[in-house]
């Protein structure tokens, strides 16, 4: 922060202010048109204070009524929820905060945090009554603040709470000039975004500096030098996100990064950037750990891959693609000919969930299999050979489960979710608690066990004594899921449908078990129908809520193919394609909110189907 600049700033009707500060707060929306004499009030009347990035604005004493303009920097405005205090709103250089509690005498009832370097100017109670008796326009100004603020409350887009500002700090030595953060902007220049770096060399920049550089930029990453240096610090006051950088074969500090408490409330915990050498990206480095306090979430960055960097990219920007598959049995074969219409458009898929048969498929889109490859393993494990004929004596379970286990470690080995180069999760039901089980770190195999484990077919899979089995009772559909943690449009694959499983004998259920053998089941579900059935029906409720969050849902009809007809593969495969393929050509709309790897495409939404 330029000190000699703030420095200037005292209180006092004969305080002199730059010319240039006066002219800042003639652009206040507080202050339009309201003249020079009342402008000159303000600033007799105004007293400077400066918060560093990451403080609190304290609320005693002369702050506890007043009106405060924001000269440079930002704010934040945070109020108590149900998982804890959540930002609710930015206040950008040239804005106000304060005015609602100076008006209506109430309580504080928000916690004010500076975001950056912030300069403030206070206005107290009595100067401002001042000003608004003998300057009425400045009333009808608040009021009309007041009112913008309010239709942005209840019309609030996306864009005004993304992230602007990123530091990218290393957390081992020799990184100070790895490029990730110019890769970054690069990539987010070919997108349309104006993007910028900074380095050491603006450490002595003042605040107003910084604060006009940000306003003529999208996104601006700040690039430390080191984990605890100067300006690295001054990197995380001015981030609204924080990426620390790491290489992947070296071990990870032990020592979480010092961000006060208000700050992490801010920015939330930071994610990692893992780097990897060529030919050595598998592996996670040591003393990594999802729940450690050190970061929320991780990215892999293999060199000489571009796509890593461009879906990083996405992320940033709010454009990265989350595809989200349904189970189904059979049915879910033809999610491939989804993907296969979709990545004929270009579509990139960058996060990717799924339950049961669909988190099978979306784990080996994470695992970067081509469609190709895909369709050629899927084929073997389910049609070329039947995993679920391992019989025993159903004390537990119909069958055995091994077969299962086996292929799933066959064609997905011991890698582990973490280590996936796309980021993946998938879910599963948890008979003990009651509740659904996502699945983001572990053996991948296991994971996707779980989620495949049909209630009376499978055996359960144990978790911490824990009996976690089909996801598909609980959440066939975890669009939820994807959307809680969502950087961009979500697209849905739903092979549900609606199954023609019907009883025809009105006695079904009261026949003796000599009777059906001898009809040979005619006209009636047999118990792996049902069992299997009732591992995807999901709810009523969670079908809901896939319409609103779910940005594009892509339903192939499927008719005549049921859940245990693994020999339609291919037939599976065509009408997802089919389907997707008219979807996209006929009733699409521009999937502008996509960065895609080609030309820009259209899908259908999924409000548009209502």
């Amino acid at each position: 922060m330029n000190m000699a600049f703030l420095s200037s700033f005292r209180a006092g009707r004969e305080t002199v202010f730059p010319e240039e500060l006066r002219q800042q707060l003639r652009g206040f929306p507080l202050l339009e048109q309201v003249g020079e004499a009342a402008l000159g009030r303000v600033l007799a009347e105004a007293n400077w204070f400066g918060l560093p990035g990451g403080t609190t604005l304290p609320r005693d004493g002369e702050n506890d009524r007043a009106l405060f303009l924001v000269v440079t920097g930002s704010l934040g405005v945070f109020v108590d929820g149900d998982n804890g205090r959540r930002l609710v709103a930015h206040v950008p250089a040239g804005e106000t905060v304060g005015e609602m509690s100076l008006i209506s005498g109430e309580p504080h009832s928000a916690e004010i945090v500076a975001l950056r370097d912030t300069e403030l100017l206070r206005v107290s109670a009595a100067a401002f009554e001042n000003l608004i008796t003998r300057y009425p326009r400045v009333m009808l100004n608040l009021m009309r603040v007041l009112v913008r603020r309010l239709q942005d409350t209840t019309q609030r887009s996306a864009d005004r709470a993304r992230p602007k500002t990123f530091a990218v700090i290393p957390l081992q030595d020799g990184l100070a000039g790895e490029p990730i953060a110019t890769r970054l902007a690069a990539a987010l220049a070919e997108m349309g975004s104006r993007a910028a770096v900074l380095d050491s060399s603006a450490a002595d920049r003042s605040a107003e500096w910084f604060n006009g550089f940000e306003a003529a930029h999208d996104i601006v990453f700040y690039r430390g030098d080191a984990p605890d240096s100067p300006w690295s610090q001054q990197c995380l006051r001015q981030a609204d996100r924080v990426f620390l950088l790491a290489r992947a074969d070296e071990p990870l500090p032990l020592r979480p990064l010092d961000l006060p408490a208000s700050k992490k409330r801010a920015a939330g915990l930071p994610e990692l950037l893992l780097l990897h050498q060529p030919g050595r990206w598998r592996g996670l480095p040591e003393h990594f750990a999802l729940k450690s306090k050190l970061f929320e979430t991780h990215h892999h960055l293999r060199q000489g891959v571009a796509g890593d960097v461009r879906r990083l990219a996405r992320f940033i920007a709010g454009r990265a693609v989350g595809l989200v598959l349904a189970g189904g049995g059979a049915r879910g074969f033809a999610h491939i000919g989804v993907l296969k219409a979709l990545a004929e458009a270009h579509v990139p898929f960058d996060h990717l969930g799924g339950t049961s048969m669909g988190a099978i498929i979306a784990a080996g889109i994470a695992s970067e299999w081509s469609i190709e490859e895909l369709t050629a393993r899927m084929r073997e494990a389910f049609v070329e050979s039947n995993p679920l004929n391992d019989y025993t004596l159903p004390l537990i379970a119909m069958v055995r489960g091994k077969k299962v286990s086996n292929l799933l470690r066959e064609h997905f080995g011991e890698v582990h979710i973490e280590e996936l180069p796309k980021p993946f999760f998938c879910v599963s039901s948890d008979l003990t608690s009651g509740r659904t089980h996502v699945h983001r770190a572990g053996l991948l195999w296991r994971a996707l066990r779980a989620s495949v484990a049909l209630p009376g077919i499978l055996p359960p899979v144990t978790h911490h004594g824990h009996l976690l089995v089909d996801g598909g009772i609980m959440n066939n559909l975890p669009v939820d899921v994807m959307a809680a943690g969502s950087h961009g449009p979500i697209i849905a694959s739903d092979v549900t449908g609606e199954l023609d499983l019907q009883a025809r004998d009105p006695r079904y259920g009261e026949r003796p078990w000599w009777w059906l053998i001898s009809e040979r089941m005619r006209g009636n579900p047999s118990i792996v129908s049902i069992l299997m059935r009732s591992g995807t029906v999901g709810s009523e409720a969670q079908r809901r809520v896939v319409r609103e969050q779910a940005d594009f849902l892509f339903e192939p009809p499927l008719e005549d193919i049921g859940l245990r007809d693994w020999k339609d593969f291919d037939r599976a495969i065509a009408e997802g394609y089919a389907h997707a393929s008219v979807m996209i050509e006929r009733h699409g709309v521009p999937l502008t909110e996509v960065w895609t790897e080609g030309p820009a495409i259209g899908l259908p939404h999924a409000l548009a189907v209502e």
